[in-house]
């Protein structure tokens, strides 16, 4: 009996240690917090009471709660800090910084459960191997021959839209996915549809990557403001966690299928590669050399499907929104893509590199409306940061759409106006006050394989139809209504007319 009773002091004592030694860490934590502009904070809550019963008002009540300052801010989930990074000059010192390169596991691990360590999520040394290994497959000169995919995808959205009625009212999202999800499939592991095996893989994979797209943001989303479910046991029991877990091993099967194939065919001398270096190439290669195994791969492809198909067909449903209320900037488009074309029936790299007026309306749309209007950072130890000290593990929000739209560095901000993007106009603008892609060396690595075919898609579109608005009351770009979960969207649905033009002038 006294050793029981000797074991149970033990046990309280510790626990008593335990309880002062968290009490001292939060209070210190509470300290720190409300040093820091930002709303009323309940202690140990925060502001979580803010994101529940949450639809598709994220963005809106995140920014609610920013309240628009020009510095520094923050907002806190139960016990852990969130602040709010808007000023060009605190972007860069993020982005440039040591201690703020790793990505913000609070946002991150959510996305994680579905691409598991993929480049979107990985830190380190591991992250830099991976990125040395899939960066060439984007350079330019392998981007070009991707041309006549993207020409071939984009031409068939535009007959898909034809066979509708003619056009009409359309809900932009499931149709550009499709679009873009078919021709990133294409270009990565290289599926020939004209080939019978390989062309019923395609469809088995095409369907489930569009399924994984519609489960997978809100999931992510859900837990990402749920402090409950931070914990991956416990939101491995929901049902969320367990459709993305299907998904993903359905993808993962399909991926070996074609990783199978694809060294199939080496091994049988087939010089499939000749053109060029595809992402699924490079990716073996890296495999041969020991830099990735198999399950990297998968987990490669995994990240870069979702992360370029949601944050490319979110652009196009931004830019798409835009031109049927702007019917002066979209017939600029339709004259450069009429000039640039002339005779050509397709859409070549040449055309794609000539349609600068385009990429002008595609950057303006996307200052306006960034497809990843939050990125998130977190920093590796205790910081001092625009005069405040941050708790180490900390997560940085970097406010893209208010630096887009901050007044210091934009004329006019909330205007629509594509020249802005003119050399002679750029000239001595803040290089961190325009990020739609991130910056530095954690940038997007497939943003020159998202413009070209963005520009590719809306001169097969601007040719084929006329953008117009439906009667929904949204006239001005930088007033539409946003949300996001892995990219920004409309809450609801992104609609627009397309009527068929009868003539190109």
């Amino acid at each position: 009996m006294a050793v029981l009773a000797w074991l149970v002091l033990a046990a309280g004592a510790l626990a008593a240690a335990l309880a002062c030694k968290a009490a001292a860490w939060y209070l210190r934590f509470r300290r720190l917090e409300l040093a820091i502009p930002g709303p009323p904070s309940l202690p140990f809550l925060g502001n979580a009471l803010s994101f529940v019963n949450m639809k598709d008002d994220l963005l809106e009540r995140l920014l609610a709660l920013w309240g628009h300052q020009p510095r520094l801010s923050r907002i806190s989930l139960c016990g852990h800090l969130l602040l709010f990074v808007s000023d060009p000059a605190d972007i860069e010192l993020l982005i440039r910084g040591k201690a703020t390169q790793n990505k913000a596991r609070t946002f991150y691990e959510p996305i994680e459960y579905f691409t598991h360590d993929g480049l979107v999520t990985l830190n380190g040394a591991k992250w830099r191997a991976h990125r040395r290994a899939i960066q060439p497959a984007f350079y330019q000169g392998i981007l070009e021959n991707y041309q006549d995919v993207f020409q071939e995808e984009c031409a068939a959205y535009v007959a898909r839209v034809r066979g509708g009625e003619q056009g009409g009212e359309q809900d932009l999202s499931e149709g550009l996915r499709l679009t873009v999800a078919s021709a990133f499939l294409r270009t990565t592991l290289t599926l020939d549809r004209a080939d019978e095996e390989e062309a019923r893989q395609f469809d088995r994979l095409l369907a489930i990557v569009l399924r994984a797209m519609e489960a997978v943001p809100s999931a992510i989303v859900s837990r990402v403001f749920s402090p409950w479910l931070w914990p991956g046991p416990l939101f491995g029991l929901t049902g969320a966690a367990r459709l993305v877990r299907r998904l993903r091993g359905l993808i993962d099967a399909e991926c070996d299928i074609g990783l199978r194939r694809l060294r199939q065919q080496a091994a049988a001398g087939d010089d499939f590669f000749r053109k060029g270096r595809t992402l699924s190439d490079l990716l073996q290669r890296a495999s041969a050399a020991g830099v990735l195994s198999d399950e990297e791969i998968r987990n490669e492809l995994t990240t870069l499907t979702a992360a370029g198909v949601e944050t490319t067909s979110a652009s196009l449903a931004w830019t798409l929104k835009v031109l049927s209320v702007c019917p002066d900037v979209q017939q600029r488009v339709l004259l450069e893509v009429k000039d640039v074309l002339g005779d050509a029936t397709a859409v070549s790299a040449h055309h794609v590199a000539r349609l600068q007026y385009t990429e002008r309306v595609i950057k303006e749309s996307l200052r306006l409306l960034p497809a990843l209007p939050v990125v998130a950072r977190t920093n590796r130890e205790e910081t001092v940061f625009s005069g405040h000290t941050v708790p180490r593990g900390s997560t940085f929000l970097l406010n893209v759409s208010g630096a887009h739209r901050d007044p210091r560095h934009w004329e006019e901000p909330l205007r629509f106006d594509p020249d802005r993007f003119l050399p002679e106009r750029s000239a001595g603008r803040h290089p961190y006050a325009y990020v739609p892609f991130s910056i530095g060396s954690r940038d997007c690595v497939g943003s020159r394989y998202a413009m070209a075919v963005m520009k590719t898609l809306l001169a097969n579109v601007v040719l084929a139809f006329s953008v117009d608005p439906v009667d929904d009351g949204l006239t001005d770009p930088a007033h539409f209504p946003m949300t996001f979960d892995i990219a920004s969207r409309m809450p609801g649905h992104t609609r627009v007319v397309f009527n068929a033009r009868t003539c190109v002038p």
